[in-house]
């Protein structure tokens, strides 16, 4: 049975993508952090639940899911890389409930409610995936919104991590999520490439995974449709909010860096055949821009990998990159 070979248990994660479409091929296995995740790094990021207000802080990050380990596997954490190159005690803040994706008017609630002046961290990073980056950070923002600070941290320490994983719950063998399996893999079977439910197949054109399929790169429908709204007026606006929020931060002695997390597409867009889909502008607009932030380039750093013919920077089977790259990306960007 195809679906049962795709279930996530306690012992082996397998990514959403492949898991969705039933690419068996692409399937990249991994451990799962079912009920915790694996580590083998010297030093570990501190969560907002142990922290409390004696503790020092060197770095302060907040994000999406690549933030907050939905990759799974060996070392999920880029910020486990961040605390054991540099020796700093990292602490990562979870989404609040009453900003949701909105990183940037929670870290302005902190700083209005004086919740950053208990923490005292030198470095902040604020991370969001590409393809979400417009949406989120292009906006007007209220520079004075708040909430009151005992609030906010109790939130934050109600927030535990916690496994967001789509469970198989019918593996009776006669069932719809079956017969999708076997009709896909019966397309893959003559012509693997093309849409399947939202998620691309496309032909690389050398050995990027170490998969049993090493040429077919698989991402979502958003990497795509996100692209139109990467405008140089929507840049410049995100530009001058991040340089906004860094003149505020500075007078706390804080350093501001912004980490957009390249899209699986944009990243490998390069090494498909005969590309028919539309190119990414997000990064390239974004350079030219003067900032009084430091823009941690994902793209520019990763794509100096795959040039070198890296394999597994991201998972085969998954929207998210793997411990290599937050491994690399962390051994070329500096605290002073």
């Amino acid at each position: 049975m195809i679906t049962s070979k795709v279930v996530i248990d306690n012992i082996t994660y397998k990514g959403d993508l492949a898991r969705n479409i039933y690419k068996l091929d692409s399937l990249h296995f991994r451990p799962s952090y079912i009920p915790d995740y694996k580590v083998n790094l010297k030093k570990q990021h501190i969560k907002i639940k142990d922290w409390d207000v004696n503790q020092s802080i060197d770095v302060l990050t907040i994000g999406d899911s690549f933030s907050n380990a939905d990759t799974q596997g060996i070392n999920p954490f880029y910020q486990d890389y961040i605390a054991t190159y540099n020796n700093l005690n990292v602490l990562n803040i979870p989404r609040h409930v009453n900003y949701r994706d909105n990183f940037f008017e929670t870290i302005l609630s902190m700083l209005n409610n004086k919740l950053l002046d208990d923490i005292r961290p030198k470095y902040m990073i604020i991370e969001s995936v590409e393809r979400l980056a417009i949406d989120r950070f292009s906006n007007k923002f209220n520079f004075n919104v708040t909430i009151q600070k005992t609030t906010m941290l109790n939130d934050f320490k109600k927030m535990p991590f916690k496994i967001n994983a789509n469970f198989l719950n019918n593996k009776n063998i006669f069932n719809n999520k079956n017969f999708k399996a076997f009709k896909n893999n019966l397309k893959f079977k003559f012509n693997k490439y093309g849409k399947y439910s939202g998620i691309y197949v496309a032909k690389l054109n050398q050995d990027f995974f170490t998969t049993k399929d090493k040429k077919s790169l698989l991402f979502i429908n958003e990497d795509i449709i996100h692209i139109d709204k990467t405008t140089e007026d929507k840049i410049v606006q995100l530009n001058n909010n991040f340089n906004k929020l860094s003149q505020l931060l500075k007078k706390k002695n804080i350093k501001l860096y912004f980490m957009p997390v390249v899209d699986k597409y944009n990243l490998y867009s390069k090494f498909i055949n005969n590309n028919p889909y539309p190119k990414s502008r997000f990064f390239e607009l974004l350079r030219k821009l003067p900032k009084e932030y430091e823009l941690i380039d994902t793209k520019k750093i990763l794509r100096y990998e795959l040039d070198r013919g890296s394999q597994d920077i991201y998972y085969a089977d998954d929207t998210h990159w793997s411990y290599k790259a937050s491994s690399i990306i962390f051994k070329k960007v500096n605290f002073d």
